[in-house]
């Protein structure tokens, strides 16, 4: 920048001036302005006078034409009321409002006068003043206008006739703007200082602004100045309030400056013209001085700005003897330490953003070797870092001194290293034999004596060390030291989060019980897998694998236990495999694996014996031995399913169908398999519509003494009406019930449906001594079961002993002691138990004596071996024989014939059931059943008794 072309803009150049000019011309410059300032003020005070009239004439007019309106509306809101709504042919109202509405207390909007105007809901004050008689001004935004309405209510004193609004004529209110003089600004002001009304455009904020810092009084006077042109103003205030509920209006009358002061033109031009001359010529004799202190500070500008423009090497050259001179040495002792702090953040920054974008050990090791040799004049630089999993062990880059390519070596820190890098977190130097070992293990030039180490620490955690080799023993300051300090600290972070996320993959992917791959690698690998058989066009296989009888272990010995054996058979399940398949565990007791590359299927055969010989073998974990089994289902891909999704449900599926068959076994995926399941899924679907809907019904099937054929009592069975397929079997339906849970929700129904039925024979005349009703294991095992059955008996008001409960053997092959405990409430309660399909389940012969039950039910196939010549009957006998031995009544299920009728009679079976004498009948049928059966034998009954 040249000072002689550009000398007015420097700041320092424009001070210097105008400080010459003021010291010469201050006297006479004084009492200029004064004589100035005391004529213009006269003159303001003429045009503040001639304002201050004009704003009052206007606002008496204004006040007037409102008054006036006040008085036009009261007479057509007379008119009004009376409901005389003929207003808009009358031109006193048309010159005066734009429109007229009659606004109903429903919202509803009449338009008397020109188009409807809507004010929104009025407040309780205001509705207050309207009640009062009184009218209420509102101003209303429309675009860039402004409209003033007045309100008055119809009947102040039935405000259920609505209220009158009417929109003012600005040109009746404001007046017409040819009647104004031109050279006389006339604005009204709302209460917030915002324009209703201006006579010219002009800018009202500003007024407003302006009016708003003043005090607040009923008149004024103040200046405002609107983009470049000046005004001199007065305010007078109009007040409404008391007669309209409206704060004040101002009314403003403005001239400009310039209109009003203009005799104080020709003064101006030769006051003005005279200072400006001097100015000058203060300014030419002032050059010189102001060259000699400028150039020099021009230069240290110049060096500035270089310096915000990265440019650290130009030095500011300014010889002089003053404090200039001093300045310039400071500027450049202070650019150059700048320069190397921005190279080491500049570094750095590169550093940081490698560690964001990919953690790149060996790109960053590199990065910092290179701005080590750069910054530190060391003769060896070299970054050591500590194997995760083997602390012993390190890896150390080094660049190359003459290709620059980054070395990586391996090995062993001798313990006399480590001891210091774990007890010192930071600094120190090696030398001697700790040097010489140093140097031996990282193969150095043997000249190099002393080494100064740098730990990498990060949370405390030494993740390695950065070593720098001297021939001789330097001092480093305290920036020096930190500037590498700040290198190794990047080297630190990156090591440390390089760790944490192989951690964090690991835990992600690999289950921490088994070191198996977890869920997400198992599907991760899968897809890979599919991917590349695609691409062979071979085949692999995936088993779906479920331990048998785990739960079990778990509740006998304890998860620990559990969590060992999970670990051994995983172990196991990797010994069958090849080291190219995969093992997973998926979770809980679930396994799966991948076989890729078959070649046959004989191959997954093999494997799959294999698996499940092994998982059969005891398990010997803390000196206990365990049997488990395993359940596994295959699907081969691609003729089982051509995606992960399909695979996984049709080897699940299998594995399923195996668990159900008793388990210990591989079966492959059918899909058979898969229509069963969709056919068990849309039973179970359909069974809660039954559930919600009560689509189910009983039919019931006498249970007759086979001495008196007397009907004694029913069993309760559940059918199901369905709506497209009418009266379904319980066969059908029970076993997906049972599975699902829904069993429990349908004995519930069956039990109380049941007993108001039984009710309802009785109170009809029927004879009938108890009704039976199956209860299933999940029902029976509900502790809420016992209070749900005394809810039925207690709505129904059904004595307890007339309800007998069915229960299965199975029930006791879970928690013995509560189901007992469970059976003496029953008994307590003279509700009577039985034992049904007695003889084809756990049959403990230890627990019968033990258990409160009243009868045996024989199972129907032990019934069916009972054959015409009364052979076969042999398990049928000596259930009767055991059961009257235990003093409990046995019923005989599934009697077909006469002779298997005759056998059971023979043997003093108390009651038979069964298609001889009738099938399971709606309780309408049963009803006159019973009724036909025992009346025909009462005769008979009488007779036997005479």
């Amino acid at each position: 920048m040249k000072l002689e072309r550009n000398i007015f803009q420097s700041k320092v150049a424009r001070r210097m001036l105008v400080f010459f000019v003021l010291s010469a011309f201050i006297p006479v410059l004084f009492l200029a302005l004064l004589s100035y300032w005391e004529s213009n003020r006269v003159l303001v005070k003429q045009v503040h006078t001639k304002l201050d009239a004009d704003t009052d004439i206007y606002k008496r007019s204004i006040y007037d034409r409102l008054i006036m309106v006040d008085q036009l509306l009261n007479s057509a809101t007379q008119r009004v009321a009376k409901n005389d709504l003929a207003l808009t042919t009358e031109k006193h109202f048309e010159s005066r409002f734009r429109s007229l509405t009659l606004v109903l207390p429903t919202g509803n909007l009449i338009p008397i006068l020109g188009k409807t105007t809507e004010v929104g809901v009025l407040s309780v004050a205001t509705m207050r003043h309207l009640s009062k008689g009184k009218s209420v001004l509102l101003t209303q935004a429309n675009n860039l206008d402004n409209n003033i309405l007045i309100i008055q209510a119809v009947d102040p004193l039935a405000p259920e006739k609505g209220v009158l609004v009417a929109e003012i004529s600005p040109l009746y209110l404001w007046g017409d703007i040819e009647d104004y003089q031109l050279n006389i600004v006339l604005c009204i002001l709302d209460e917030d200082y915002k324009k209703l009304f201006c006579s010219q455009s002009v800018q009202t904020d500003s007024i407003g602004r302006t009016i708003s810092e003043s005090t607040h009084s009923v008149k004024g006077e103040f200046i405002w100045q609107e983009k470049q042109k000046k005004y001199i103003a007065n305010y007078q205030e109009i007040l409404l309030e008391p007669r309209f509920f409206l704060p004040r209006w101002l009314v403003v009358a403005a001239q400009a400056e310039i209109d009003a002061l203009g005799s104080m033109k020709t003064f101006n031009i030769i006051f003005w013209g005279s200072v400006i001359l001097a100015v000058l010529s203060i300014l030419f004799f002032s050059m010189i001085q102001i060259r000699r202190v400028l150039v020099p500070l021009e230069k240290l500008i110049d060096g500035t700005r270089r310096l915000g423009n990265n440019d650290f090497t130009s030095q500011v050259d300014v010889i002089s003897p003053d404090e200039f001179g001093e300045l310039a040495t400071s500027f450049n002792v202070m650019t150059a330490r700048l320069g190397n702090q921005f190279e080491t953040l500049t570094a750095l920054s590169e550093i940081d953003r490698e560690i964001l974008s990919g953690l790149n050990i060996e790109k960053i090791a590199k990065q910092v070797l290179l701005y080590l040799r750069k910054t530190v004049s060391s003769e060896f630089a070299s970054i050591s870092v500590f194997n995760h999993d083997c602390p012993e062990k390190t890896s150390i880059y080094i660049l190359d001194e003459q290709s620059g390519q980054l070395q990586i070596l391996q090995h062993e820190v001798s313990n006399e290293l480590r001891e210091p890098l774990v007890n010192n977190l930071k600094w120190f130097w090696i030398s001697g034999e700790q040097a010489q070992q140093l140097i031996q293990n990282e193969k150095l030039n043997s000249a190099i004596e002393h080494f100064f180490v740098l730990p990498l620490n990060w949370q405390n955690q030494i993740v390695g060390f950065i070593s720098l080799g001297f021939h001789e023993s330097i001092s480093w300051q305290e920036t020096e030291i930190n500037r590498i300090q700040d290198y190794a600290d990047r080297v630190a972070v990156a090591l440390f989060s390089k760790n944490r996320e192989e951690l964090l993959l690991r835990q992600a992917r690999i289950d921490s019980l088994t070191g198996l791959p977890n869920r997400f690698l198992f599907m991760e690998q899968l897809q890979k897998e599919i991917a590349q058989t695609q691409r062979t066009e071979r085949k692999l296989a995936i088993f779906y694998i479920d331990l048998d009888r785990f739960k079990k272990v778990n509740d006998s010995y304890g998860h620990a236990t559990g969590d060992k054996l999970l670990c051994e058979a995983g172990e196991r399940l990797r010994h069958c495999v090849r080291e190219s398949d995969t093992v997973a565990r998926l979770g809980g007791d679930e396994f799966a694996v991948i076989i890729s590359e078959l070649d046959s299927e004989r191959h997954v055969i093999t494997i799959a014996e294999q698996a499940v010989s092994t998982l059969a073998a005891p398990f010997v974990v803390d000196g206990e031995e365990n049997i488990i089994a395993a359940s596994i289902g295959i699907a081969i891909y691609p003729q089982d399913g051509r995606n992960i999704a399909d695979l996984m449900r049709h080897a699940d599926i299998a594995m399923y169908r195996s668990k159900e068959e008793n388990g210990n076994q591989y079966l492959f995926f059918e899909e058979s398999m898969n229509e069963e399941v969709i056919r068990r899924t849309i039973i179970e679907r359909e069974l809660r519509h039954a559930i919600s809907e009560q689509q189910f019904v009983l039919h019931y099937q006498p249970q007759v003494d086979p001495k008196t054929n007397k009907v004694c009592g029913v069993e309760a069975l559940v059918r199901w009406n369905h709506p497209q397929q009418g009266i379904i079997s319980p066969f059908y339906f029970i076993g997906v019930a049972e599975d699902t849970g829904l069993i429990a929700e349908i004995g519930n129904i069956v039990l109380a449906e049941a007993c108001k039925q039984f009710c309802a024979w009785i109170n009809q005349g029927i004879e009938l001594e108890y009704v039976a009703v199956n209860v299933s294991v999940r029902q029976f095992l509900d502790p809420n079961f016992p209070q749900t059955v005394m809810t039925v008996l207690q709505k129904n008001d059904m004595p307890a002993h007339c309800l007998e409960l069915e229960i299965t053997e199975s029930i006791f092959m879970d928690d013995t002691s509560m189901v007992l405990d469970m059976l003496h409430q029953f008994q307590q309660s003279s509700i009577q138990l039985s034992i049904d399909d007695f003889g084809t389940g756990y049959s403990s012969m230890s627990y019968l004596e033990q258990l409160p039950f009243d009868t045996l039910k024989i199972d129907t196939s032990f019934v069916r071996k009972i054959q015409d010549n009364g052979e076969g009957g042999t398990i049928a006998a000596t259930i009767i024989a055991m059961a009257h031995a235990l003093n409990k009544k046995v019923v005989a299920e599934g009697v077909e014939t006469q002779a298997q009728l005759d056998f059971l009679r023979k043997h003093n079976c108390e009651l038979i059931q069964g298609y001889f004498f009738s099938r399971p009948l709606p309780a309408e049928e049963l009803a006159t059943y019973v009724n036909v059966t025992n009346k025909v034998l009462k005769p008979a009954n009488l007779l036997q008794a005479v």
